[in-house]
């Protein structure tokens, strides 16, 4: 259930976000539709090794994946629509 970096989403209530993390635990998004490749973000922390540095912009803010006990993160769930630049609405 990978996602390329710089993908963008939509969830059922309307928010979007982009895809900035794909690994075994699930799928982080950071709020919004921003561009991010996977050059951006490799290298730099969780499975892809070496910590950020701290002012690094592209930490998860949710996961699309089923909510669990004790999670950091807010969990949005599996449902979820890929939209494409031409249909984020000016963003």
């Amino acid at each position: 259930m990978g996602m390329r970096a710089g993908t963008w989403v939509r969830l059922p209530d309307g928010r979007e976000g982009t895809v900035v993390y794909s690994g075994l635990d699930g799928i982080g998004i950071k709020w919004g539709c921003h561009d991010v490749t996977d050059r951006d973000i490799l290298g730099t922390g969780g499975l892809f090794g070496g910590d950020p540095p701290d002012d690094y912009p592209w930490f998860p803010e949710a996961m699309l994946r089923v909510p669990y006990k004790g999670a950091t993160l807010e969990c949005v769930g599996l449902e979820y629509a890929v939209i494409s630049r031409d249909d984020d609405g000016g963003a």
